[in-house]
Order: C-alpha cells, then structure tokens, then sequence
C-alpha cells in the first residue's frame, strides 16, 4: 500500500477496532506510530496494550487490481503456453495489490535489475526448451538481486540452497559461490526446471516443486489430484502462493507502466563467459579494460571477494551493439601473375612504363634482366601483372 493509501486506511481502521472493543467498560484508544520502519496500530485498553501491524490488517478484495481485457488477453497466452489453467482470479489479483501497489518500489527496483539479465536468461531459456514466461520467477524468487540471501540459506537470482546448487553442477567454495553467478545459475536453473517438468509432466507442479521441492509435491500428490490447484490446501504457505505470484509478476513485467512502475532504459549487454588465467581483482580488471566496476560486479557476483582466481569463470558484459557489430566481408582470392609484351617507344622510360601498367620498376628491371636500368626504342619488354579472381 502506497504512503498515502495506509494513512487514510487508518481513519476507517481504527474506528472498527473501536466498535470491535465497545462491549469493554474501559474505552480502547488506538494510535498510529512507527515501529522499526514500519506502520503498527497501538490499541490500549487500560493497562492491556496490543500492537496490530498495518500489513497484518485485512485488506478489502475491492483494493484489489481489476483484471482488464489485455490482462485476460495476456493470462490466457500464459495459459497455453505453459498448460496452466487459471481457475481463480482473486489470487491473481491479490498479488497484483501486493506487488504492484504495497510493495511497489521492491518491484521497481525488481524490473530494473532485470533489464540486466533477461536477455541472457530468455536465451538459455530457448537453447533448454523452457517457456520464456520462466524468465520472470526471479521477481518473486530474489528480485534479480544476485546478491540475495534467503533465511534458509538460499541464495542468488534462482535461490539456490547449496545441496541443490552442487546437485545441478555449481561450485560452492571459499573462493567462488556459482549460485551468485547469473549465467551460470541461470544454466542450473534451467536444467532444474526440465527436470521437475519431466518427473512431473506439468508446469504448474515443476514451479511448485522448485519452491518446496519435488518430494513436497510428490507427498501431497493423490490418485485422484491432477494439477497444482487441486493439491494447492495441502502445501505450505509460501509454496501455495507461488503459482498466482507467478501470474502476477508477469502481468506487471509485461504492463509496468499500468502500476506505475518506471524502467529505466538501458544499453543491453552480452554475457562472455572466459576463465581467468591469472589471478586479479575485478577492480584492476575493469580499470584495464574500460568496464564500469559496478556493471561487472553486477555479473560477477559468485566471485566471493571480488577476486576472479586463475581457473575460474569471469562473466565480461559487452554491450549488444559492439558484439553484434559486422565485421568487414572478406573474400578469399587468389592471384596469378601473368606478362603483357610491351614495345618501348622514342622517349618512353622505365617510370613512364611502370605508371602505365602499375607495377613497380623493380619488377620490370627483374622480369626482363636490365642492367644500369637502361632501354632503348623498339625494345621488347615482359610486363608482369597480377590478375586477382574470387575464389
């Protein structure tokens, strides 16, 4: 909820917690403060105090975002795309309220750090298979942030937790955390979720399992349960948010400018992966070779100490433009050297001869044996040319 939203809430609020407490013979008092941040209602009634936070208080379904015509228009695409049917739009809409309206400066922030990386995540994406709509479960997972740490230990834009991460081929150590790296994370990534998808046969359960785990769904799976929705009352909490958390970041990734959201333009950067064959540190790197510091920290965040040690991977960003730039056609030809006779006329010299025919006199003088670089009238010279044909 905006600033402004939950400060006029209150008015409404506080008097239902009044009502809700009138039967007392003590009158409750209710105040609006700030607790570590954050908005808290005290609720006094003589020496009882509770504090009830903002976020905690019931919000009215009619808060929620409408779902207009292109909403429906772009869900039903991710429905066919994904094979996920969507049979309850509240929860769509909850998410959208959570993400687009209360906690929209998070998803701002979300959607501009992703500019940096969904290029190169809808292409790992396509070479796996995968639908590119996947590209976006980073919002809900870390919001792009490689730099993120769950409670559990996950970490990175995909959440790795270690065994998981070592499992699809990530090297954990003291000098390098691979569930930082985009790219390479992104690859793990990748092939976590086909797995899911193949042991599962569909989206919705291979997305609930990367939250909770495919054992989580397997238990609550039953023969006569056929889809995420109708084992969702089974699940934990978080993992039976996570599919209509999904829908509802994509809404907003594909209209942010409906929830007020801006995304700052940015150049778009190629990811070359190379293996560091000395030891330096990112900063020495990017001073050397003109790349802004931050922007390589940004793709090189698995590099525990800022050191890319020899043997190791390095992620170099190179704008689009410069990678994609053509290079010169080069043709492959030959060349085939050939005479032409020429007769020398009156007054005619070797350097007028060699500006006729573009060859250099030196060649003249070798091809015909002259001595002193002396001709007369009427002599016969070999003239060799060049002659250049494509291959």
């Amino acid at each position: 909820m905006e600033k402004k939203g939950w400060v006029y809430s209150i008015f409404f609020i506080i008097p239902a917690l009044l009502i809700s407490c009138s039967s007392k013979k003590v009158e409750p008092e209710a105040y609006l403060l700030k607790k570590n941040g954050k908005p808290v209602i005290i609720l006094k009634q003589g020496k009882k105090k509770k504090i009830i936070p903002v976020s905690s208080v019931h919000i009215n379904e009619k808060d929620f975002p409408q779902l207009d015509k292109e909403d429906e228009a772009i869900l039903y695409e991710e429905s066919l795309k994904t094979g996920i049917k969507i049979p309850d739009r509240k929860e769509i809409r909850k998410f959208l309220y959570y993400y687009g309206k209360k906690n929209r400066k998070f998803t701002q922030e979300a959607l501009n750090r992703a500019s940096y990386y969904l290029p190169m995540i809808k292409k790992i994406f396509k070479e796996y298979g995968l639908p590119e709509e996947l590209a976006y479960l980073p919002i809900i997972e870390s919001g792009f942030d490689p730099y993120a740490t769950s409670r559990s230990g996950a970490a990175g834009i995909w959440q790795f937790m270690r065994i998981t991460g070592k499992r699809f081929g990530l090297k954990i150590n003291r000098k390098i955390d691979e569930r930082r790296d985009p790219y390479k994370s992104t690859i793990a990534a990748a092939k976590y979720l086909k797995y899911l998808y193949n042991y599962f046969g569909r989206w919705d359960l291979a997305l609930a399992a990367y939250n909770c785990g495919e054992g989580c769904i397997q238990r609550s799976l039953s023969w006569n349960s056929k889809d995420f929705w109708d084992i969702k009352h089974k699940l934990p909490d978080q993992t039976r948010d996570y599919v209509p958390k999904f829908f509802a970041a994509v809404l907003i990734a594909k209209k942010p400018e409906k929830f007020g959201i801006k995304i700052r333009k940015r150049e778009e950067y190629i990811v070359k992966t190379k293996k560091a064959k000395t030891t330096f540190s990112l900063k020495k790197f990017s001073r050397i070779y003109g790349i802004d510091y931050y922007l390589l920290k940004r793709y090189n965040a698995h590099l525990v100490k800022g050191v890319a040690y020899k043997g190791y991977s390095i992620n170099i960003p190179v704008k689009k433009a410069v990678a994609l730039k053509k290079k010169p056609e080069v043709k492959k030809v030959s060349y085939k050297k050939r005479y032409i006779i020429h007769m020398v006329k009156k007054g005619e010299t070797l350097y007028r001869i060699s500006k006729k025919y573009d060859v250099p006199v030196e060649e003249i003088i070798k091809a015909n044996k002259i001595k002193d670089g002396k001709i007369k009238a009427g002599q016969v010279l070999r003239i060799p040319v060049k002659e250049v044909t494509l291959r």
